[in-house]
């Protein structure tokens, strides 16, 4: 173990510098979830919650649970067209690291990187490929919601065009980007993932699902307290829930603290200044409690399958992190190549 620590820290995955950046953003993270915490205390009615509504508990934890196998469904369809893997074995490393990103210095993005290293055998310069095709389509989907929320509050049948007419241009141009010769250099893997109809598009949708899911999410929280938000405010509170979770300092108090901050401007009811930024507060927790309560229990035990798969896998050499990706390859036949068994 302590010699494949040593390897992760050589191939730059755990350098010193990286982890006092990462140790500063906890601290700092820590501190705003503290002051979201007091808020909600201080000055928050908890009556609603105590008496809220199972139904509404039930719909946090399902829009949880939606959008955890959406992402392990994710990095699956992603990694195919370059080195496929098992698609259980996705959803089970992804509950990990939906349970680790709740520790500091992104344990979780840590603990999926050494797998894929250790386990799979992928290089780092394929799994930064990886990686940034996942944020790309993540980004896209972002800009595109927000953007037809801005130019259309109402979400009708105008408000689903604007977003399927601008989704089918980005995803059209990210393809025709994608076979430029110098992206082909230096992709990374990246060109071959994004320039894959079947990922590109079937990764768009997967990331419309997850959105989804922290829309429904967050409409169950502000139904819990008895908020009457318009549809395009819960739209906005679920992308910036969606975008703070990727935050690379951890979205451990960024998330709640960027979600209370917002809301307290989104918010329109007969409260005073204090009770709306109280109000906004528990709003974020509990967003972050219903990601939680599905989260953590399923990691634990997921856990218990990454320790035995870590333990099986030969030990990791520097020179295996830091090899370069493999040209793309078929079979004799001219087909795919396999894809790997599920272990």
């Amino acid at each position: 173990m302590t010699g494949n620590l040593d390897t992760l820290r050589k191939a730059g995955v755990l350098s010193t510098r990286k982890l006092a950046t990462q140790i500063t953003g906890f601290l700092i993270g820590a501190a705003l979830l503290a002051w979201c915490i007091h808020t909600a205390v201080q000055g928050g009615d908890w009556s609603r919650i105590k008496e809220a509504s199972p139904w509404l508990i039930a719909g946090l934890a399902a829009c949880s649970i939606v959008s955890l196998a959406t992402n392990g469904a994710m990095f699956w369809l992603f990694i195919r067209p370059v080195r496929p893997v098992g698609f259980r074995a996705m959803q089970w490393l992804n509950l990990v690291a939906g349970l680790l990103n709740f520790l500091p210095v992104r344990v979780g993005m840590v603990a999926r990187v050494a797998y894929h290293l250790k386990v799979d055998r992928m290089p780092l310069l394929l799994l930064g490929g990886w990686f940034a095709a996942i944020t790309y389509v993540l980004a896209m989907a972002i800009g595109v919601c927000v953007l037809a929320t801005l130019v259309r509050p109402e979400m009708d049948w105008i408000w689903i065009a604007l977003i399927a007419g601008m989704l089918l241009l980005g995803g059209g141009l990210t393809r025709t980007m994608m076979l430029l010769p110098f992206v082909v250099r230096h992709g990374r893997g990246m060109d071959r993932m994004l320039s894959d109809r079947r990922t590109l598009w079937g990764g768009i949708v997967l990331r419309l699902v997850d959105i989804s899911a922290y829309l429904g999410r967050m409409a169950c929280a502000a139904a819990i307290l008895g908020l009457n938000l318009p549809w395009s405010d819960i739209m906005i509170l679920a992308i910036m829930a969606l975008a703070f979770s990727v935050n690379p300092l951890g979205r451990f108090g960024f998330r709640e603290w960027a979600l209370t901050i917002v809301a307290t401007r989104l918010i329109a009811a007969d409260m005073t200044e204090a009770e709306i930024q109280a109000t906004s507060a528990q709003l974020a927790l509990i967003d972050s409690a219903g990601e939680a309560i599905v989260a953590i229990p399923a990691g634990a035990i997921a856990l218990f399958w990454y320790v035995r798969q870590w333990r099986a896998a030969p030990p990791l050499t520097v020179r295996d992190a830091t090899a370069a990706p493999a040209a793309p390859h078929t079979d004799d036949r001219g087909a795919d190549p396999p894809v790997d068994r599920d272990p």
